[in-house]
């Protein structure tokens, strides 16, 4: 059994990239996705400071239920996106997804043979993606977990001087150094940081 997580972009064909300036002021999650012939169903949960204005102007096949005064749930019943499509004939279960920006972070429980197949499928969707992580499934605060690649680039970034003041390397050469896009690097860096604070922080005030 493998945990899969997987940063695709938002496809422009997906009901979910339709309505993101609809939620994009929100933190948004996708909490689960049942297909029906072609039509994949999903529920969101939604958090936002205005939450009653986002569930007043949801299109026609959105349904929402305000839960507080800064969340609800929202009903997709009628989504079209191949992407989530794919996901799921490949036989993997979503058991998370993230919307963020032009992007959806999908967190995935599958077996071997529905990785190679969920690898085939996303490729056909000509989908751009990257694996955040491949293992085994993870509980927890073990989430928080540096993976190898962030570890790697962090350490790179340190011994080059990245972290210094005033800085020895620029995101930009040190991007370059190391072959990824500048943005890339920015996200990856970012996110090992914040995992690293997460876990110090936890453990101090222990």
């Amino acid at each position: 059994m493998l945990e899969v997580q997987i940063k695709t972009s938002l496809p422009e064909s997906c009901v979910l990239g339709a309505i993101k300036e609809i939620f994009k002021e929100s933190i948004t999650e996708v909490e689960g996705l049942t297909s029906i012939n072609e039509t994949v169903k999903g529920l969101l949960n939604v958090k936002a400071k205005k939450i009653e204005d986002i569930i007043k102007n949801l299109p026609s096949y959105c349904e929402g239920v305000t839960l507080s005064s800064d969340s609800a749930k929202v009903l997709v019943k009628e989504h079209t996106c191949l992407l989530a499509h794919s996901i799921i004939g490949s036989g993997c279960f979503i058991t998370k997804a993230t919307i963020k920006d032009n992007s959806i972070v999908w967190n995935v429980i599958c077996d071997d043979d529905g990785f190679l197949d969920l690898m085939r499928s996303l490729e056909e969707c000509e989908v751009e993606f990257e694996i955040l992580y491949k293992g085994k499934p993870l509980e927890g605060d073990k989430r928080t977990k540096v993976t190898y690649r962030e570890e790697e680039i962090l350490r790179i970034a340190l011994e080059k001087g990245f972290f210094d003041f005033p800085k020895k390397i620029k995101l930009e050469e040190l991007a370059e150094s190391l072959g990824i896009a500048p943005s890339t690097l920015s996200e990856i860096l970012r996110r090992g940081q914040k995992k690293i604070l997460t876990k110090f922080l936890r453990e101090s005030s222990e």
